[in-house]
């Protein structure tokens, strides 16, 4: 693993830890203590583009690996570790990393410059009743009559980022498959846009710590 710097990823270091002390730090306290989101900040984020920080350059991002991805969001986390989780939340599990994994050339096409311009994203697994237990999951993804894509049907909660995302990787039961005569359930994960028909967002959950995160 490569622990060094060039010198355009020390200016994105110094960047962030200038951002945290200017914009971030002077906001944090009273936006947690009042357990406010804020929104400008957010965007700002974007507009500087911590968003897209692990995002390659040829989609528009900053390539920072991994690891210069991560002393980035503890810049920005020792200002406001809220913001840290909306940043983690939002390259981890939501559409960016899972797309540069396993995403198709036209996906990433279609996504990746977005996200690497501001959009956030999140991760739907967690449902009621169940947790984050995938076997337990209700959610389902059956195929439409044309074959040219999937009606998704559940309920999700706890999506850190859920009331700003623009995009959610969703997880969601596909029909199973029958191999030698046994069944065996599936499990596949949806790139849903939050103006998609259907998809509701009905309430921002409070919490006791992190209270200024949506």
């Amino acid at each position: 693993m490569d622990f060094t710097y060039s010198d355009e990823q020390k200016l994105i270091r110094e960047a962030a830890r200038e951002f945290a002390e200017r914009e971030i730090l002077p906001k944090a306290r009273d936006n947690d203590r009042e357990g406010r989101f804020d929104r400008e900040l957010a965007r700002k984020l974007g507009e500087v583009g911590f968003l897209g920080a692990p995002v390659a350059e040829e989609y528009g991002g900053r390539g920072l690996s991994q690891l210069q991805y991560g002393r980035a969001v503890a810049l920005i986390s020792t200002a406001c570790s809220a913001l840290g989780v909306l940043l983690s939340a939002h390259q981890s599990i939501g559409v960016p990393q899972p797309l540069k994994l396993f995403g198709t050339p036209e996906q990433k096409k279609k996504y990746l410059p977005r996200l690497a311009k501001g959009a956030i994203s999140a991760f739907g697994l967690t449902e009621p009743g169940v947790g984050s237990d995938p076997a337990g999951m209700g959610t389902t993804a059956l195929p439409t009559e044309d074959g040219t894509g999937y009606v998704l049907n559940g309920e999700k909660l706890w999506i850190t980022n859920g009331t700003l995302a623009e995009l959610f990787v969703v997880m969601a039961r596909t029909p199973s498959k029958v191999k030698k005569g046994k069944e065996t359930p599936k499990i596949s994960a949806f790139i849903v846009e939050a103006s998609s028909p259907g998809v509701e967002v009905s309430d921002r959950c409070h919490f006791m710590g992190l209270k200024a995160i949506e």
